[in-house]
């Protein structure tokens, strides 16, 4: 080798930027250590048991009720059949009422609990005017029967719909914007 000699800027008591170098790279190692240790708890909130899993159980409930149980087709989920909206909240309801487009299941809806699977959670059903911008919880929808139509301001049956006479505490709730009639309803479900 030839005789070279050592770049004086890189070694010896002349380099000063060494401290500078290691503050910056400690600077970033800590902030990144720092964001982990703070985001890594998180992290996992979604798989956890508790208002996680009723989220889940209220939102499936919600698809369910949209798209199958009482949706005119699945192949248009969130617009509403009539008759199926009728025979699901009337209590104890004239099956002669459901027409055909209902799902075989609508006429055994007797446990909201095994319709929905909502695996031994309490829940609440409601069909609501939808309202932007509210606050408060709305009265759910109601209606009567005139001459085999439904009159959907009428006051004698309301759709709404619960498993348990419990009290609501630590709730998960799903919403939807549905179609009755080509009139525009919230569907609400709550799990607790």
């Amino acid at each position: 080798m030839i005789g070279r000699k050592p770049d004086r800027a890189a070694s010896g008591p002349d380099r000063g930027q060494t401290t500078l170098d290691f503050a910056v790279a400690m600077g970033i190692f800590l902030t990144t250590v720092l964001f982990v240790l703070a985001y890594a708890p998180t992290m996992f909130d979604p798989f956890a048991g508790g208002t996680g899993t009723k989220l889940v159980v209220a939102d499936r409930a919600a698809t369910t009720l949209s798209a199958d149980v009482l949706a005119a087709s699945t192949a248009q989920p969130g617009v509403l059949s009539k008759a199926c909206v009728v025979g699901f909240f009337e209590d104890g309801g004239d099956q002669g009422r459901i027409d055909s487009e209902c799902p075989a299941e609508i006429n055994d809806v007797t446990d909201l609990d095994e319709t929905l699977s909502l695996d031994g959670r309490n829940a609440n059903v409601t069909v609501h005017k939808l309202e932007r911008g509210s606050t408060s919880t709305p009265d759910p929808l109601t209606f009567d029967w005139n001459d085999g139509d439904i009159d959907w301001s009428g006051d004698s049956i309301e759709l709404a719909r619960q498993n348990s006479g419990s009290i609501e505490t630590d709730v998960a709730v799903a919403t939807r914007t549905v179609s009755i009639e080509g009139e525009q309803y919230r569907l609400t479900v709550r799990v607790w």
